[in-house]
């Protein structure tokens, strides 16, 4: 891969973790401290679902539950070594573990635990095996941001400092995260977003998010499995709120700050990644547009056939296509690996 900014590449209860519970390996394929570290805690009260029975063997998944700020229930599934650089995986919109791990044992995120990676993936509010929306909750992407993000970031990297990777909207989830708290970063080794936008869209992509917007709230939610979009639909509040900050062109909510403009310049390194087949969601110029708002120490990778790949990788295929586990995954393990030193 050739370095620079712009570039096109080729190829709960208790403040202390106290164990968490076996999942078995999923079976499916997807191609398509100290008084400062106990502060970091409180804002994630760690519960134990239960203590595993045995020792977790390797390739095992462990799940624990965290307590978010706001009371929700969150799901941190973890695979790989206890020692290992931590790294934590959000996927986005429509999605839950599952788009990191793969269903038959082949993921991103075991790719990584195999490299010597402690991988933590997390379900957002709503989605896989944390806590869904009572009657009277009205969760929003904010509530992503402000509460889901912070809890997972602090179980994963403990008292060290952890790479993040989020795809789509968990790419803007965690940038927006660290945008909005900068006590965070003492906890970012480096980010990296895929298939992530900048919010200054043309007006297709402002169409097609005001579209997004409007189901959501007429529906109370956005049908993703009946688009087939996705394997779970998403939140109405999540979508709408979401599709409005490309709408506008900034990620803010109503009287809040940018947050992308609090990250200029980002003092970590961001490895920013788009397909060439991605060409609604969040096209490359779109995702170099991103890099280029969030400064020098942002670099960009576009996957297609324009950068000698085999095929134009798509908004989702950036991850979970059986191509992208020759010519995206090695790229993105080495930065990872470059960052984690």
């Amino acid at each position: 891969m050739t370095a620079g900014n712009d570039e096109r590449s080729r190829n709960a209860a208790s403040p202390e973790a106290a164990g968490g519970e076996h999942e078995s390996a999923d079976r499916g394929d997807r191609d398509t401290g100290d008084q400062e570290e106990s502060t970091d805690l409180r804002h994630a009260a760690i519960v134990a679902e239960a203590a595993p029975s045995a020792a977790p063997r390797k390739g095992d998944l462990v799940r624990h539950a965290v307590r978010a700020s706001d009371g929700t229930g969150l799901a941190l599934h973890r695979v790989g070594p206890d020692d290992g650089f931590p790294v934590l995986l959000v996927p986005g919109a429509f999605s839950d573990h599952r788009f990191w791990l793969g269903t038959r044992g082949t993921g991103f995120g075991r790719a990584l635990a195999d490299r010597g990676f402690s991988v933590w993936v997390l379900d957002p509010r709503g989605h896989g095996a944390s806590d869904r929306p009572g009657l009277a909750a009205r969760w929003s992407f904010r509530d992503e941001i402000v509460h889901d993000v912070p809890a997972a970031l602090r179980m994963a990297a403990g008292r060290r400092r952890a790479v993040l990777v989020g795809h789509s909207a968990g790419g803007a989830a965690v940038l927006a995260a660290i945008g909005a708290d900068p006590g965070l970063r003492e906890k970012v080794a480096g980010v990296a977003v895929l298939a992530t936008p900048s919010p200054r869209g043309g007006a297709a992509r402002r169409s097609a998010a005001a579209f997004a917007a409007i189901v959501s709230r007429g529906l109370g939610r956005f049908p993703a499995r009946l688009f087939r979009l996705g394997g779970e639909d998403e939140m109405g509040g999540v979508m709408a709120e979401w599709m409005g900050w490309n709408v506008r062109g900034s990620w803010r909510w109503k009287g809040g700050p940018d947050l992308l403009a609090a990250l200029h310049p980002v003092p970590f390194p961001v490895f920013v990644a788009a397909g060439s087949g991605d060409r609604l969601f969040a096209p490359p110029s779109a995702c170099r547009a991103l890099a280029r708002q969030l400064g020098p120490n942002a670099r960009f990778a576009e996957f297609g056939r324009i950068t000698g790949c085999s095929e134009d990788f798509g908004h989702a295929g950036l991850v979970v296509s059986r191509a992208s586990r020759t010519e995206v995954w090695p790229a993105l393990v080495d930065w990872i690996e470059s960052v984690a030193g």
